[in-house]
């Protein structure tokens, strides 16, 4: 299936400030949104501690320095005591101090798998960044967009309103020399509350927009320097099968679970870790004086190697080695899903870009019959040969093709970004932006 050639038609359009040495707007606005966006720096404030989780789990491998001292007055009171001293009683200031060493030499290998899976949760954390990121970019470009629309809708509303008007007091006039009929008066007046009524929904419709625009860029929009965004259609495949294959490729929420198979695949091993010994290799060195009824000076040193293996606890060993193989099955039918969705997602996206621009072409004709209609009734009440009524609801016909026609010009720019989202192509490469 050949795609599109170009996204939009010109022909009856809202205002276009567009000049050859305007920049557009759209990508300054992304730009501050993904610099600022509480949620950016949340993720990326997640995607820093994740990779201080690496260091820590690396930390394993490293050998741990512990010194210990006390010192003060000791009395004793024992057998032994009273039997070598004169009074009774061991009493004498004491002075203890050590340092060790400990080295783990083998754990099951849970030190390779920590820093594994701290390593596949760091990526986690990026992966989360990116879809973050894309998620804010298609919410600003829809904010955007919609105040664009809105835009559109008022500036038509506000035009057959005006046209409505001087019909009204043409009909009027026409009354007041006696060549009119009061009826068509009364007729254009019920056209004009009607048209008002299209006007004041579009105008709230717009006070809606700002509000989501206010809630995602954290401003108000510059309405009268925003101009209409171009997406990169370059970046459309021509064929949906493509689209799908980019998608499973590209799409962040696919590497998110394909990631989330190995931290489980990670915690198999962790689990089947707790099955071997753990071995130490442990350097001490102990000073101590007049130390537990023993006057004089002791040192000590050692270098021992120890071994600890549990060789039974309660069964917990086996309920974690089960329950980490069903985590590990649990992952994998969720990227199975995920899979499932991210498709759905691009081929609903792409069928509503296909939809979008067929009713758009049907809609452009709509413009053009309609704008031959309203002429040709024009003239025939210019000659008396047509009712006021039937000229209004004729220019009315109009008005409304050319409010769907601009309303599904912004649904197709939409659909285009909305395919890309479900590619993962929303990038700054791709946008264009610098962040």
């Amino acid at each position: 299936m050949l795609f599109f050639s170009h996204l939009a038609i010109t022909g009856v359009l809202v205002l276009s400030f567009i000049t050859t040495t305007f920049a557009n707007p759209l990508e300054v606005e992304l730009n501050g949104l993904i610099a600022n966006h509480p949620q950016i720096k949340s993720a990326e404030k997640n995607l820093e501690a994740s990779r201080q989780e690496v260091g820590s789990a690396f930390s394993q491998f490293l050998p741990t320095v512990t010194a210990s001292g006390d010192i003060g007055y000791e009395e004793i009171d024992s057998p032994s005591t009273r039997s070598s001293q004169a009074d009774g009683d061991w009493n004498r200031a004491k002075n203890v101090a050590g340092v060790t060493v400990s080295q783990n030499l083998f754990n099951g290998f849970s030190n390779t798998s920590a820093v594994r899976t701290a390593r596949l949760n760091k990526e986690i954390a990026r992966i989360g960044v990116e879809t973050t990121r894309q998620d804010l970019i298609m919410e600003g470009i829809e904010a955007y967009v919609d105040i664009l629309r809105q835009r559109s809708l008022i500036e038509l509303a506000r035009e057959n309103e005006a046209t409505i008007q001087r019909q009204l007091k043409l009909e009027d006039e026409r009354v007041q020399r006696g060549s009119g009929i009061t009826v068509d008066v009364l007729q254009a007046k019920s056209r004009l509350q009607l048209a008002k009524e299209r006007r004041i929904n579009f105008e709230g419709g717009l006070e809606d927009a700002i509000s989501r625009y206010m809630q995602t860029f954290d401003h108000p929009p510059n309405i009268d320097e925003m101009v209409d965004p171009f997406p990169p259609m370059d970046l459309i495949p021509s064929e949906l099968s493509a689209a799908v294959d980019i998608a499973t490729a590209r799409n962040p929420a696919i590497g998110n679970s394909g990631t989330s198979i190995e931290v489980a695949r990670e915690s198999r091993r962790l689990a089947r870790a707790e099955l071997f010994p753990t071995i130490d290799l442990e350097g001490a060195m102990n000073y101590e004086k007049h130390n537990s009824a023993t006057i004089g000076t002791r040192r000590d040193y050692s270098v021992v190697v120890s071994a600890s293996w549990d060789l039974f606890t309660g069964f917990s060993s086996r309920y974690s080695r089960a329950k980490a193989s069903y985590d590990y099955q649990a992952t994998k039918d969720d990227y199975e899903f995920s899979l499932r969705k991210v498709i759905e997602q691009t081929k609903l996206a792409w069928q509503a870009l296909l939809t979008a621009r067929e009713r758009l072409e049907l809609l452009e004709n709509a413009v053009n019959i309609a704008t031959e209609v309203f002429g040709s009734r024009k003239k025939l009440r210019e000659a008396g040969k047509e009712t006021v009524i039937n000229v209004l609801d004729a220019e009315n016909e109009v008005n409304n093709a050319q409010t769907n026609f601009n309303s599904a010009t912004y649904d197709e720019r939409v659909a285009v970004y909305r395919l890309l989202r479900a590619m993962g192509q929303l990038s700054k490469n791709n946008l264009g932006l610098d962040f």
